[in-house]
């Protein structure tokens, strides 16, 4: 398989998942389109760790004690740390130079970086359930304040998959392992092709046909499952390498594994940076009689490979504790040396060699890396790369600029929806070019499982000046979702990226039901770009647009999409909502109230409003559209929080929307 498709594999099939939880809006800070393509002097930064002869770190080493080469030409190394496990975090000694911390790479980056991978096709469930017990184990004890852990792995059928990339949020990666299933494989089974008048044909009982009568037909065999289980385990490795090349600091591998896999593939991530700590997940062997015994494979493929990436092998699964310790020792005690470079954006890749001034020591560094370069002049390999960069990482190495998003959950029907509303400023500082670009947009439930996955091409030269509002309209699961939308230009690669979630709530069967609030404020009219799904993905008997659900848009305005400018002003308030059941009379009384709660201090402010039409709608929730009095506030984050009450029955119900005040 070509990368250029495989790269879409990654972003759909293999439960696509960005890191962290976001909030519908957040803090953010304004940012401006800047590239620069001219060579400038830059802080180079290397984590490298030393070995002694017992494969355990070597920690008493100065700065004098390393020489580190590029091409071949020694460098002065001019910042020096010693980063040191301890139980309460990392203790780094001593601090980079304030011209590192200046410099395009933060120190943070330098921060230890672990993938759990699961290979699920090579582990029996006994084998499984004790790779899951080591790996919560390690999470739970093991991970540090700045620690970024990642879970990949390996299905039997569906092959390789991604649960959680890199994220802090540990609480993530532990439910995204608790979601690491996939139906055994069935080994298949002959069938009777039975053509006798009256029968249906069957499954050939054990001994041949009891019955001793005779049909007309044959049998045939039907492969299960397993007949097709994916065998391209190793070609994924080292895509999963090739990944790997691009991601700074202190990276390693924690494999769970029974596979025999040898030491050209721990070459492979050695040379890249990345130690793999092999756990053999098989602690049996059948004897030839065909029982199945206790065994501890100390020799093992396994081992051969761990050590030829610099990492190690654990062959007794059951030693939870001691696993997990070593891995605490071995992966949290390194140097970080850092050396001027000139970035020239060129794309040239550079050697790199790092010595001490121990003989018996061994160094493991990343063998090289390459310039970076002008988006037109990269290859779709490379592109691809940028692309996974900008919708997983916490921090993509590009700098996009930021997109706010809306989260809106209409209410319509017995089924969840979600729109998600985005704001752009085509051709602005603060938004994308006027030019061709795509736009991607992932969105997956709390377990990790993909909902989502789609990709379009606009014409954002359209639009040039204009701010536009595309927005998506899609079914989803009741529970918390995330979407990641990314917008980039195909000709420079600039990017913008935004990143939300939404908490759906199952639709009540009677009381109020009220849909998201959708608010707008007076200014240019709004220009919206529906983004279609594709109709066998669609779910009911047709699409929905954004019309649909809410019914009006005032003219003279355009949609607040999570963030509003301080000071006082005039919105509209569009509320569709409906009573369950519906009420005998033809307008009931309904009584509206909002207010601003301050999320630093939870400080409430009361809000005017004026209720300016009522309108009903066949086949569609009801619409109250009001007009809300915004005042003069502090800037910083807060829930509009709107509550409706039938005065006739007293029922009531609330709906919150986050807002920034800038």
């Amino acid at each position: 398989m070509k990368w250029c498709n495989t790269i879409f594999m990654i972003l759909g099939a293999l439960s696509v998942a960005l890191p962290g939880l976001w909030g519908g809006a957040q803090e953010r800070p304004q940012q401006e389109r800047s590239l620069r393509h001219e060579a400038a002097a830059i802080v180079k930064l290397l984590p490298v760790r030393v070995l002694g002869t017992d494969g355990r770190p070597v920690m008493d080493l100065r700065k004098e004690d390393f020489t580190l080469y590029e091409d071949g030409q020694k460098k002065t190394i001019t910042e020096f740390e010693v980063h040191a496990i301890t139980e309460t975090g990392m203790v780094v000694t001593p601090k980079l130079s304030a011209a590192v911390e200046a410099g395009v790479m933060p120190a943070s980056e330098m921060n230890r970086k672990f993938f759990l991978f699961l290979d699920v096709q090579r582990s029996d469930p006994e084998g499984r359930q004790k790779a899951v017990a080591v790996a919560e184990q390690f999470l739970a004890t093991q991970v540090r304040p700045g620690d970024k852990v990642g879970l990949l792995g390996f299905y039997s059928m569906s092959g390789f998959f991604i649960k959680e990339y890199l994220t802090t949020d540990i609480a993530r990666v532990r439910r995204a392992i608790e979601s690491v299933t996939e139906a055994p494989p069935s080994p298949g089974e002959w069938v009777v092709m039975d053509f006798s008048v009256g029968s249906p044909g069957g499954h050939i009982p054990a001994g041949g046909d009891a019955s001793g009568m005779p049909f007309v037909g044959y049998t045939t065999f039907v492969p299960g499952t397993a007949a097709f289980g994916r065998a391209d385990f190793i070609p994924r490795l080292k895509e999963v390498a090739e990944v790997f090349k691009t991601i700074p600091g202190n990276k390693s591998l924690i494999l769970f594994s029974s596979r025999a896999i040898g030491p050209e593939i721990g070459k492979l991530f050695g040379a890249i940076g990345t130690a793999v700590y092999a756990i053999n997940t098989q602690d049996w062997m059948l004897l030839p009689t065909g029982d199945k015994v206790k065994h501890i494979w100390w020799d093992h493929p396994l081992k051969d490979m761990a050590a030829a990436s610099g990492g190690k092998y654990f062959a007794d699964i059951n030693q939870v504790m001691m696993i997990n310790q070593d891995l605490q020792a071995l992966t949290g005690n390194f140097y970080v040396l850092g050396y001027y470079v000139k970035e020239s954006w060129e794309g040239k890749y550079h050697k790199i060699r790092v010595e001490v001034g121990r003989p018996d020591a061994r160094v493991l560094v990343q063998d090289g890396y390459a310039d970076a370069k002008p988006f037109a002049r990269m290859t779709d390999f490379e592109k691809d790369l940028q692309l996974l960069d900008l919708v997983w990482s916490e921090q993509p190495s590009s700098n996009p600029l930021p997109i706010v998003i809306d989260t809106l959950a209409p209410a319509a029907g017995t089924g969840a929806q979600a729109c998600f509303l985005a704001r752009l400023e085509v051709g602005a500082k603060t938004g994308p070019p006027a030019s061709k670009s795509e736009i991607v947009i992932l969105i997956r439930d709390k377990a990790g499982a993909q909902i989502l996955s789609r990709r379009w091409v606009v014409d954002l030269g359209r639009y040039d000046g204009q701010i536009i509002f595309p927005y998506l309209i899609t079914p989803v699961p009741t529970g918390t979702c995330e979407m990641r939308l990314a917008v980039r230009d195909l000709s420079s690669g600039e990017a913008c990226v935004g990143r939300t979630r939404l908490d759906v709530a199952a639709v009540p069967q009677e009381g109020i039901v009220l849909s998201s609030p959708l608010l707008f404020e007076t200014g240019v009219e709004a220009v919206f770009m529906k983004l279609p799904i594709p109709s066998k993905e669609k779910a009911g008997p047709g699409e929905r647009s954004l019309i649909d659900f809410f019914h009006m848009i005032p003219k003279g305005h355009h949609p607040v999409v999570s963030e509003i400018a301080a000071g006082a002003q005039k919105l509209i308030l569009v509320l569709p909502f409906e009573l369950r059941p519906a009420r005998s009379e033809d307008i009931p009384i309904l009584s509206v109230n909002a207010k601003l709660i301050s999320r630093a201090d939870g400080v409430e402010t009361p809000l005017e409003m004026t209720v300016r039409d009522h309108r009903t709608f066949e086949g569609s929730p009801d619409l109250l559209v009001a007009e809300i009095v915004f005042p003069a506030i502090v800037p910083g984050g807060y829930d509009l929080e709107i509550t409706v009450e039938d005065v006739g029955t007293g029922r009531r119900a609330s709906t919150r929307k986050p807002l920034i005040v800038r």
